[in-house]
């Protein structure tokens, strides 16, 4: 038994190893036959190593995913795709406009994954990404072209099914040789052989670990569609040529309000950081107020000193 169970250990991984690449050869041309050819056109494919580090699964449900209804009905089925789009969109009424895009969010069961509002002299700017359910990713873009005038749109899908299926037949690949691993363990008779067989383990687990979170990582990426979104707010629409643009007095007096509401809340700012620190506020004047009365007293010594003695009157009656 002693001279077998090593032999026997390495037997396993070598079939282990041949499992793996014919696991891999197998499901590659599968998926060559049933699917057609990736339609991916922006933003890159994502590229998995059987080394690569785990990746973090995002924080979205589990669910089947139904095509989105541009994507067309004639799709390959079990087809692994990934939608994005990034958004450009221009509002007179940018409050409107932002509570409708919310009313959107809620509807359609999407989250913001990022939210920037920023404020550029009068005008405000809206910088979020999206994430919404694959099965309402055309609804979304719909809708929020509805909500707000729509400049540009750039909608891209990513084909990831071969590389999906590829490391899901490496998962069960490891997850056999972690069985085999398992049963080995048992037949180990020796220390040497034991400590073998559970370093192999431990690897083993480690893939495992790897392959479901990119798995994971995989699922929720097309479970969830991702949309990039911009939204400005504007004096006139671009689509509306027409309209005649602010006068020089207009902007001015723009500018003076946005000025002097600045200054207010910058004022209201001064004295409410003045009253959290008054105790602090009170030293510091006495010690100003201190060396004011040293500096005065100083300067009258030197005056009297500097001044010359008036002459005596020699006259005498």
């Amino acid at each position: 038994m002693k001279k077998l169970l090593p032999t026997l250990l390495a037997l396993l991984l070598l079939l282990t190893a041949c499992g793996a690449s014919g696991g891999n050869s197998s499901m590659k041309q599968d998926a060559a036959a049933d699917m057609p050819a990736s339609n991916t056109t922006a933003g890159g494919g994502w590229i998995m190593e059987e080394e690569s580090a785990p990746m973090e699964p995002m924080e979205a449900p589990e669910m089947p995913v139904p095509a989105p209804e541009s994507a067309g009905a004639d799709l390959p089925k079990g087809a692994k795709l990934i939608y994005s789009a990034q958004l450009s969109l221009e509002t007179k009424a940018f409050d409107d406009a932002g509570k409708a895009l919310d009313m959107i969010m809620e509807k359609l069961g999407g989250y913001y994954e990022s939210h920037s509002l920023e404020q550029g002299g009068s005008y405000r700017s809206l910088y979020c990404t999206i994430r919404v359910p694959a099965e309402n990713f055309s609804a979304l873009l719909e809708q929020v072209g509805q909500a707000a005038h729509m400049t540009r749109c750039q909608q891209y899908t990513e084909d990831v099914s071969e590389v999906y299926y590829d490391t899901e037949a490496r998962l069960k690949t490891q997850q056999t040789k972690l069985d085999r691993l398992h049963v080995l363990l048992e037949q180990a008779d020796t220390m040497e052989d034991i400590i073998a067989l559970e370093s192999a383990l431990s690897d083993t687990e480690l893939a495992i670990e790897q392959l479901t979170g990119s798995l994971r990582h995989y699922d929720s990426l097309v479970g969830y569609s991702t949309v990039e979104l911009e939204l400005y707010e504007v004096y006139k629409l671009s689509t509306d040529p027409d309209d005649a643009p602010l006068t020089f007095g207009q902007r001015m007096a723009s500018a003076f309000s946005t000025g002097l509401r600045r200054g207010v809340d910058g004022a209201e700012d001064l004295l409410v950081g003045l009253a959290r620190n008054w105790v602090t506020v009170l030293v510091l004047t006495g010690g100003v107020l201190a060396v004011v009365l040293v500096l005065r007293r100083r300067m009258r010594r030197n005056t009297a000193k500097d001044k010359p003695a008036q002459p005596q009157d020699e006259t005498k009656i």
